[in-house]
């Protein structure tokens, strides 16, 4: 079993659990400007954090589950899918009407799309290691057929 669904899962985990630490940092009250600033710094980087690794752990979970299939239906789907992605995010956006909440989704879904969409060139070539061995062994054989 490929590690990318424990990475996935324990990212999404821990973006959930940062998700609710933020919501907790805008719910509390300050008492002078300085607090009042260093309260909303703090959540806008709580929001931030979660929002990535909730996107960064759907993605992984997503790029797993598609990576079941044949590696060039693989990429096909998630390059789709990371597009789709990125619309619904924006539609989110809109339809959310909480400023917190918006950002909030719009860094998730444009975290998840960008994953998506290098993890299908991952799907493309097999892997890592096989597609950097492929491009690789492909630059060898170009070079050396020129110098001959």
């Amino acid at each position: 079993m490929r590690i990318s669904i424990w990475i996935g899962l324990m990212t999404l985990a821990l973006g959930i659990l940062l998700s609710y630490l933020a919501d907790a940092l805008i719910q509390a009250q300050a008492t002078g400007a300085l607090q009042t600033t260093a309260m909303l710094f703090a959540a806008v980087l709580f929001v931030l954090f979660s929002a990535s690794l909730l996107g960064l752990g759907a993605g992984l979970v997503v790029h797993w589950i598609i990576g079941f299939g044949a590696h060039w239906k693989a990429f096909i789907a998630e390059m789709v899918i990371s597009f789709a992605t990125f619309f619904m995010g924006l539609g989110a956006t809109i339809m959310s009407g909480n400023w917190w909440t918006g950002l909030q989704v719009f860094f998730t879904f444009l975290i998840a799309s960008m994953t998506l969409f290098f993890l299908s060139f991952v799907s493309l070539f097999g892997g890592m290691t096989e597609g950097i061995g492929k491009i690789s062994k492909y630059f060898r054989k170009r070079f050396k057929t020129r110098g001959t």
